[in-house]
């Protein structure tokens, strides 16, 4: 109980401008914003487009997110090579749209059987 009637106060204190709510930085939104966009990105088992350090990129599908490691594992589709990106370089991601995904993979597979 004496719990709840802190909080109550503290809640009381903040909307009548007592005290100040830190803002939540820039920095930090983005790194929430990507960070959703890739557990969106595992969830619908969708392909990705990712700009990290320097201006590299990747369009490819997420074979692991390694939490503990901070790190993203994602193969390109066209030329089989796999990136190892770590979180805090990942400057931009995207969901690309299915019909991409679709025209890449029959685009490979046209190109391994001729």
């Amino acid at each position: 109980m004496k719990k709840f009637t802190q909080l109550l106060v503290d809640r009381l204190n903040v909307f009548l401008g007592n005290t100040l709510v830190k803002p939540s930085s820039d920095e930090e939104l983005e790194q929430a914003e990507i960070l959703n966009s890739i557990h969106l990105a595992l969830h619908k088992k969708a392909a990705v487009h990712v700009i990290y350090s320097k201006q590299k990129s990747i369009t490819g599908e997420i074979v692991k997110w390694d939490d503990r490691h901070k790190q993203l594992i994602v193969k390109n589709f066209r030329k089989n090579i796999t990136a190892i990106i770590r979180f805090r370089t990942i400057q931009k991601i995207s969901l690309v749209p299915e019909g991409i995904r679709v025209t890449q993979k029959k685009y490979k597979k046209n190109n391994l059987i001729s």
